[in-house]
């Protein structure tokens, strides 16, 4: 059976799980929603499912991580200060767009300004969420060079964002 077989069998059985135990780690509804199909476009895109011998519980480690990974994301957002759009204003839109192109120009040449090696650890931990040890084995440096950059570069994007 195909994993898409598979996943609507498991979706049609266990979704109802799926979204309680998400809802205990998460506040939004929204969020809920936009989490469980993240898990499920995961377990899409994962190995052959066929032989996995607990589906719920496989289903609900696959869904656990999603929620870590935007659980650290959302700190990671609140860190550099930055807003969802869900959380503005409809009427403030337009002028926040603008706001939003000037700072992602900020940012883009705040990481041009950088260092190659500053500039790929913040691009690893930030755009690909690798842990720190992670990115010292891919870029052969020490965890402690990496916190440093991180430290350095996370200032430099917080003063590029302020303004």
């Amino acid at each position: 059976m195909s994993n898409t077989h598979l996943l609507l069998e498991w979706r049609r059985r266990w979704d109802r799980s799926l979204f309680q135990f998400l809802k205990r780690r998460v506040r939004s509804s929204v969020d809920v929603q936009d989490l469980a199909q993240e898990t499920y476009l995961r377990l899409l895109r994962s190995r052959d499912l066929s032989d996995v011998r607990k589906p719920l519980a496989y289903l609900l480690q696959v869904a656990s991580h999603v929620a870590l990974e935007w659980g650290n994301r959302q700190a990671r957002n609140a860190a550099l200060g930055v807003v969802e759009a869900k959380d503005l204003i409809d009427e403030q839109l337009p002028e926040l767009e603008l706001d939003a192109g000037l700072t992602q120009q900020r940012i883009e040449q705040t990481l041009a300004a950088c260092s190659p090696t500053m500039r790929a650890v913040l691009l690893l931990r930030l755009r690909d969420q690798r842990s720190c040890q992670e990115i010292a084995n891919d870029l052969g440096i020490s965890m402690r060079t990496v916190q440093r950059h991180l430290e350095n570069g996370y200032a430099r994007l917080r003063m590029a964002i302020e303004g």
